[in-house]
């Protein structure tokens, strides 16, 4: 059995230039992307901290 391709997407692989850059790039590969998830990550680690011990708690 063949892989399934879509009509619009060999439609895309026939043009002479590149329509979307990001076609074929993973999200893990974009350095902003990964940098943002370290910030957010760790800004929720540190409010879920504060909860449980810090000035959050009862």
């Amino acid at each position: 059995m063949e892989p399934s391709t879509s009509p619009a997407r060999q439609h895309l692989a026939e043009l002479p230039y590149r329509l979307l850059a990001a076609e074929d790039t993973s999200w893990y590969d974009i350095p902003a992307v990964r940098l943002l998830g370290v910030v957010l990550g760790t800004l929720l680690l540190i409010a879920a901290l504060r909860s449980m011990f810090g000035r959050g708690g009862r």
